[in-house]
């Protein structure tokens, strides 16, 4: 953005595009960590109750540890 249109965007917006795209960001970062620690509760609740095996358990983690640190790498304020 050109300095004016910097100057609107954070007078109308109320912050400043940084500002807004770290808040963004965070909001993210948040919402994909929650959804790592849904993903290995959930493997480990199965685990604990006989229903999938560790190899299980651990393949999934990793899996879903590797997704959100795509995301993490992508989604960068």
């Amino acid at each position: 953005m050109s300095g004016d249109a910097s100057s609107q965007f954070e007078q109308w917006a109320g912050a400043s595009g940084a500002d807004l795209g770290l808040a963004i960001a965070a909001i993210v970062a948040v919402t994909y960590l929650s959804w790592l620690m849904w993903v290995v509760m959930g493997q480990f609740r199965a685990w604990s109750d006989r229903e999938t095996p560790m190899f299980d358990l651990l393949w999934v983690s990793v899996r879903a540890a590797v997704v959100v640190m795509l995301v993490g790498y992508f989604i960068r304020p």
